[in-house]
């Protein structure tokens, strides 16, 4: 029976604002197999690396321009109230007396990470959103000492990441969302802007010019460096702390009441070591110059190289 404790905290956003004038062409518009191959290429790669592998074909994204100046938008909610987390309770497990303090099997800790079809705004903010990780655990009959411990059997960490573009016109190659088309919005005129801006900007927000893979590369790295490696450890932590749990069985004499004993001491501990990451998280920075906008650069530079090409062949 699956048993969810407590009330459930409002999400944690960490988002970029795009502090322009809202335009009537903002869509909502899918995200193809090919951006996302671009995307994850581009992921793997840094510096000139990125930059060369760009420049012979389909590109991944630099960063999100605008006078965006990406935002976390905390949710107070979350750091007042207890992490959320669901208790499933297994078969009633018997240990060898002689493993069962020494054996602690190490809870699997899994991902799921939701990407809608990105939208166009320029107001609106990409996002990523974390979830209230949650666990499911069992307890654990020791028939030597005559006692239950609690032994936790999963750890997810769920989330949403919304990527929300700007209208094409702030593109230099405007479809698809990957960078890698035609660099149609690229003129003789405006081509040197196009570069300073990427210059000036490859590591913070953009005066005007763009590109598509630079918003995945910054929110992903918000997911995947930041909350990832901080809910990780967090949740093993508290798995430590669970494992020390116990209750004797004069006091619970089966493991329906081991478990109404041990469970609200397991969500507490677990609660806080998550509350305490999700609290780390939201000291991190997330203004120009910091990682998440490091993170972005190698996008922009991949651009930025092409712009370059397309320069040299036309002899602007």
């Amino acid at each position: 029976m699956a048993v969810t404790a407590g009330p459930r905290t409002g999400p944690f956003w960490r988002a970029r604002t795009h502090p322009e004038a809202h335009s009537p062409a903002d869509e909502v518009t899918g995200r193809g197999a090919a951006h996302e191959l671009a995307f994850r290429a581009l992921q793997r790669e840094t510096g000139n690396a990125a930059v060369q592998r760009l420049v012979a074909g389909p590109h991944e994204r630099p960063k999100v321009e605008g006078d965006e100046d990406k935002e976390r938008a905390k949710d107070a909610e979350a750091q007042r109230v207890p992490v959320d987390a669901v208790i499933q309770r297994a078969p009633m497990t018997r240990m060898n007396p002689a493993l069962a303090l020494a054996v602690q099997r190490a809870a699997a800790f899994s991902t799921t990470l939701t990407k809608p079809a990105p939208t166009r705004s320029n107001t609106a903010s990409s996002t990523t959103h974390a979830d209230n990780p949650t666990f499911t655990g069992h307890a654990v009959e020791n028939t030597k000492r005559k006692c239950w411990t609690y032994a936790l059997d999963t750890v997810e960490a769920s989330g949403k990441i919304q990527i929300v573009y700007f209208t094409p016109d702030r593109y230099p190659a405007p479809t698809p969302e990957d960078d890698s088309g035609a660099l149609t919005n690229v003129t003789s005129a405006n081509v040197a802007a196009i570069l300073k801006d990427f210059k000036d900007n490859r590591r913070g927000i953009p005066d005007h010019w763009s590109a598509y893979l630079a918003e995945d590369l910054h929110e992903q790295f918000h997911w995947d460096r930041e909350w990832l490696r901080l809910a990780r450890p967090a949740a093993k932590k508290a798995e430590s702390k669970i494992g020390k749990l116990k209750v004797d069985k004069a006091t619970a004499p089966t493991q329906s009441d081991a478990e109404k004993e041990l469970e609200p001491k397991a969500k507490a501990l677990f609660d806080a070591e998550l509350r305490a990451a999700r609290a780390k998280w939201n000291a991190m920075g997330d203004s120009a110059g910091d990682p998440p906008y490091r993170a972005q650069a190698p996008a922009v530079d991949a651009l930025a190289a092409r712009v370059k090409k397309l320069k040299k062949e036309k002899k602007w």
